[in-house]
């Protein structure tokens, strides 16, 4: 029978890597929900009253786990380094769910895991099975959820979330996926790249390279400072020409849609533009602001300028419009950060590049 997945894995060898299609998720999702996600990723506190929904900006793509395979649609998020998917259970919810009892490949691990969200905490147990990601075969440990927080995930859309961070971030420190694609030698580039669509048009992932057709120009490197989060160094961020920021940690985060900024930065720029902030820290507008009004966003990473303007910050849905930055402390040892999520990285097309440890940076088109 062809499936909502089968659909999708439409898998292909680009000039230097596999691809992976990514859909855009068109649901409502609130800032209570962003925020709430954002939190359990980075150690924040933020308020969960849902409010003010906007048409979120999640991205996910298709992989298979078990032997035959079970189909499931993830979140690539550079932001976590945990594969995760729903199981049985009646606490859990999902279009998909992974069932162990039905492949030949299941191992039982009996770790129990859990990730706490503002919403509630995600819990379940490790197992370990056959990975299929981009076409290639990966034996994985990943969790299996036996119950679900009410509000953070929209499972309308995706079913769970394939973590491309760091090892030292992945709970019951599992092997991401990712790395276990290099131990496993399926994969002979230590690089995956994003092109992130803003039409409604599939993105794009590419594993063990990037694709030349989705960027202008050569990369521009940057050292990752911390492996953790893909976290880099930040000389400067600027709004309107002034700087609001210096020798900041800039993460780049593909499981984000907005930018989250410290909430003091936020509650700045967002009043500069305009917008009535509310209590959980969205900023909307009664009437969308007319087109090339409002100030430009820069960040500078070593002398290199990544500017952002009006019409990449500001979400419109219809006739409704909001701002893309949102306010989040986050403590240390991980904080303070400087969150760029998909409004970034729907302009710069990123390249990640483990062995070498940085990011390289283009113009996508």
């Amino acid at each position: 029978m062809y499936s909502k997945v089968a659909g999708l894995m439409m898998l292909s060898a680009s000039a230097s890597g596999l691809t992976i299609p990514l859909n855009k998720n068109q649901g409502n999702r609130s800032i209570a929900h962003e925020g709430a996600a954002l939190a359990a990723k980075y150690g924040a506190d933020f308020p969960t009253v849902p409010i003010s929904n906007f048409e979120n900006a999640q991205y996910y793509g298709p992989l298979t786990i078990g032997t035959p395979p079970q189909d499931f649609l993830v979140i690539f998020d550079t932001g976590s380094s945990n594969l995760w998917v729903p199981g049985p259970k009646p606490t859990v919810v999902g279009d998909h769910r992974y069932h162990s009892d039905k492949s030949s490949t299941y191992k039982a691990n009996g770790t129990t895991f859990s990730i706490q969200y503002g919403s509630g905490k995600l819990e379940g147990i490790i197992d370990t099975d056959v990975v299929n990601i981009a076409g290639k075969d990966i034996t994985v440990n990943f969790g299996e959820a036996t119950k679900m927080p009410g509000i953070t995930w929209d499972v309308a859309k995706f079913d769970g979330i394939c973590g491309m961070g760091w090892p030292s971030i992945a709970v019951d420190h599992i092997t991401p996926p990712f790395f276990s694609m290099l131990a496993q030698r399926v994969i002979t580039t230590g690089t995956f790249a994003f092109y992130l669509t803003s039409d409604g048009s599939k993105g794009e992932l590419v594993i063990g390279g990037s694709n030349p057709a989705h960027h202008d120009g050569d990369f521009q490197y940057h050292k990752v400072t911390k492996q953790g989060y893909w976290q880099l160094n930040g000389d400067d961020v600027s709004f309107d020409g002034a700087s609001v920021g210096t020798n900041i940690n800039a993460v780049m985060d593909s499981g984000t849609s907005l930018l989250a900024f410290p909430k003091s930065v936020a509650k700045s720029i967002n009043a500069k533009l305009g917008c009535k902030e509310g209590p959980t820290g969205e900023c909307t507008y009664t009437t969308c602001p007319p087109a090339n009004t409002l100030p430009d966003l820069t960040l500078t990473m070593d002398g290199q300028k990544y500017t952002l303007q009006q019409k990449d910050y500001i979400v419109q849905i219809q006739t409704q419009c909001l701002s893309g930055f949102m306010g989040i402390d986050v403590p240390p040892p991980f904080g303070p950060v400087w969150i760029f999520g998909d409004i970034f990285m729907r302009k710069y097309y990123l390249e990640f590049d483990v062995p070498n440890s940085r990011v390289g940076f283009a113009l996508a088109k």
